[in-house]
């Protein structure tokens, strides 16, 4: 586990491409408007990230657990995934560059190409989620979860007592094991289920503004010493009701309605092993939310089997607004042969349109994402456009 967690540690530090030194400033808490998700799935994200009463795959484990007890068959996926949006290369590649160049100035001098960079991308925001790897074995009314590497980077550029870089960096390891099983609630006509999702979860974290003159000096944009880490144990809930309609306008749908509560017991990261560094103190909590979600299934025709999502999501999260929290989508499921399938799928997430595809080909599966996501304030909205790959070995 340490040795994951020092090559991901690697992997940032290359990524910024900035040395540190010994002595650098106090660092500044970095402002964050966004929605972290600890689990995202790159089919869920191309249809809105509704997903919670659409999570028919391995992604219910995080999703809906309830959902396993829904499932027919097992499913076993070991994948790769990766995000980033347009800008991201070229901001690691100009602070590279601007690292080499200060070298032959004098010290008072070193400042203001840090300035003038920063300064340039004022209202930018870049980020990166890669890597993502994992296995997840899903069967009838069980499943587990190992995911090792989940490392995420969100950098707004914003002027607070001077041009920062706002980072916020997410490097998780999780294990999850999880049970559902089927109720009679509502009758026997009625599909009612209830699930479970125990997890731990080793986190480090870097939350801080780094100035132009922090820079200078020879901070990294990644330092051990600005990380904090621990471990946390945790606990999902999730209540799923297929309503039979056999009359009536909706006679050709069949809808589900659910309830998820994620992160119930919020404990927070209070086991801290100091992988990173000895100083190192707490993560931010995970942060108790509730999500709501409905799926309609909608009438075959041809290959496709299609349905439509609507979710409310994440409720009690702090940056949590009405637009933050919706989501909306559409799927389209194909299927040629038991061998080659996959689905076309559309949305909105956080009111910006989302794109995916994906396909199954024998053991083989890729899926593609392309979405927006809010990272601006109630007042000043902004989107952050995304792309997501995801190759895996399904079985």
């Amino acid at each position: 586990m340490r040795s994951l967690l020092c090559l991901a540690w690697l992997v940032v530090g290359w990524i910024a491409g900035l040395p540190s030194q010994e002595a650098h400033a106090e660092p500044v808490k970095s402002l964050d408007f966004t929605i972290h998700e600890e689990y995202t799935s790159t089919r869920a994200l191309g249809m809105g990230n509704a997903f919670t009463a659409v999570a028919d795959d391995h992604s219910g484990l995080f999703y809906n657990p309830s959902m396993l007890a829904l499932r027919e068959d097992g499913h076993l996926r070991m994948f790769l995934r990766g995000g980033t949006d347009s800008g991201s290369t070229k901001l690691f590649g100009e602070i590279k560059k601007v690292n080499a160049e200060v070298k032959e100035l004098p010290e008072n001098q070193k400042t203001q190409p840090f300035v003038d960079l920063i300064q340039s991308h004022y209202g930018d925001h870049f980020y990166y989620r890669i890597p993502t790897v994992g296995m997840v074995w899903a069967r009838p009314g069980w499943g587990f979860a190992f995911i090792p590497a989940d490392l995420s980077l969100d950098i707004g550029v914003h002027r607070q007592i001077g041009p920062m870089l706002n980072i916020n960096m997410y490097l998780d390891s999780t294990f999850a094991v999880a049970y559902a099983k089927k109720t009679k609630w509502w009758g026997k006509d009625h599909q009612t289920s209830w699930g479970a999702t125990l997890k731990a979860v080793h986190r480090v974290y870097v939350g801080q503004a780094l100035s132009a003159g922090a820079m200078a000096d020879g901070q990294s944009v990644f330092d051990t010493r600005d990380a904090n880490e621990g471990m946390t144990g945790d606990i999902d809930l999730g209540t799923t009701w297929r309503i039979p309609v056999k009359n009536g306008f909706f006679r050709h749908m069949q809808p589900t309605f659910v309830v998820v509560g994620r992160n119930l017991i919020n404990y927070g990261f209070k086991t801290n092993f100091h992988f990173i560094d000895k100083e190192s103190g707490e993560p931010p909590r995970l942060g108790r939310r509730f999500d709501f979600g409905t799926k309609w299934d909608l009438p075959r025709f041809w290959v496709f089997d299609p349905h439509l999502a609507l979710d409310m999501r994440n409720v009690g999260h702090e940056n949590w607004s009405w637009k933050k929290g919706a989501h909306a989508g559409m799927e389209f499921y194909w299927k040629m042969f038991n061998w080659w399938k996959g689905h076309w799928s559309a949305g909105l997430n956080q009111g910006y349109w989302t794109a995916g595809f994906g396909a199954r080909m024998a053991w083989f599966h890729l899926d593609l994402a392309s979405f927006g996501e809010e990272v601006g304030t109630k007042s000043e909205p902004q989107e952050s456009r995304r792309y997501m790959l995801e190759m895996a070995l399904d079985f």
